[in-house]
């Protein structure tokens, strides 16, 4: 190996008086430098279902119905939009909900009784009723501020701030019973600012920010009843000592979990026979291979295998992601449950 040169490096006087002291700690500096490269950790996107918080799967079929409030048609409609775009319900059109409504002498708030509910169900093919109350507001805060440059002139700082609020109480009722499936309530803010010197700023875009308000309010409302996907970090390990993880970690970063599985399993079963390595070194194997079988949906291995993982390194860091695979098998469990519940029903 070459020798490392340091001589013609830029140091400070007091190190200068001492080159020795100063070699030596660069080449320490160096050295770190190279491990971090070597080892530490990959961050790894893993996208993920989430079950629906609310089990909406017995009800096949959908209606929109009245949204009390000065926002009914824009909420409305995009709440229409949402739950025809996740596949998982029939929706009635809305205006042939309204005109049955009215036919019936019906509000929304009628159908908290079971016997006027029962009358809405012998008309409409809908097994839910989605109906509620929301409201949007915006409000604009203009300020000047005056000041002087360098050379006595002064100048005005026109700032102008716009922000949006839609607030939504979106109810569920079973059209049959009556009886309330659903009752929850969001709020979303958004908000923009314009400024200029010496002149107004342009206006606020209000509809980008009613719109993104919106949304993230029925986003918010279609996670509660419908599954969806979520993004999660799975950090796997790497050490220059065990080459195969590098493989593996490229498998998980594709999804392909079985592949990752193979890598990660025959780089466990490498390191335990090189004497060479340190039990905290080998125990980063059987870290990967847990994560690769957690996120795969074989729990029961996961969790083995990060038990072992935390046996060879006695990293408490590592019994936190114990919970984290008790939470998505979980999950997992509400998922079939709300999966084979929308299939064995029909529409309602």
């Amino acid at each position: 190996m070459l020798p490392i040169v340091l001589r013609n490096s830029r140091l400070g006087a007091s190190t200068m008086n001492n080159p020795f002291h100063s070699d030596r700690a660069l080449v320490r500096a160096i050295l770190f430098a190279l491990s971090c490269a070597a080892c530490g950790t990959v961050a790894v996107r893993v996208p993920v279902m989430k079950p629906a918080e609310i089990n909406m799967s017995s009800y096949a079929s959908v209606a929109v119905g009245e949204m009390r409030g000065n926002y009914d048609r824009p909420m409305s409609g995009a709440i229409e939009e949402a739950l025809v775009a996740s596949q998982r319900f029939t929706v009635v059109d809305r205006q042939h909900m309204d005109n049955l409504m009215r036919e019936l002498q019906l509000s929304s708030t009628d159908l908290a009784d079971p016997n006027r509910a029962a009358k809405l169900g012998k008309v409409v093919a809908a097994g839910a009723l989605i109906f509620g109350e929301v409201n949007r507001d915006y409000r604009e805060h203009p300020v000047e501020d005056h000041t002087k440059d360098k050379d006595g002139n002064v100048h005005t700082l026109y700032t102008l701030k716009g922000e949006m609020w839609v607030r939504a109480t979106f109810k569920i009722v079973d059209v049959s019973t009556g009886r309330l499936i659903v009752a929850k309530t969001y709020e979303e803010k958004r908000d923009d600012t314009n400024r200029m010197i010496d002149r107004r700023p342009e206006p606020i875009d209000r509809d980008s920010l009613e719109r993104a308000a919106r949304q993230a309010v029925v986003d918010r409302f279609m996670k509660a009843i419908v599954p969806h996907q979520e993004y999660m970090v799975a950090n796997f390990q790497k050490d220059s000592d065990i080459p195969q993880l590098e493989g593996g970690i490229g498998w998980a970063e594709r999804g392909d979990w079985k592949k990752a599985q193979d890598a990660f399993n025959g780089a466990a079963q490498d390191a335990e026979k090189n004497s060479k390595l340190k039990t905290a070194q080998i125990a980063k194997a059987y870290w990967n291979l847990g994560l690769a079988y957690e996120y795969a949906g074989d729990y029961g291995k996961a969790n083995d295998m990060i038990n072992k993982a935390y046996t060879l390194s006695n990293e408490r860091d590592m019994l936190h992601e114990l919970d984290n695979i008790k939470r998505l098998e979980a999950d997992s469990k509400k998922l079939a449950e709300q999966s084979s519940g929308a299939e064995a029903t029909g529409a309602r």
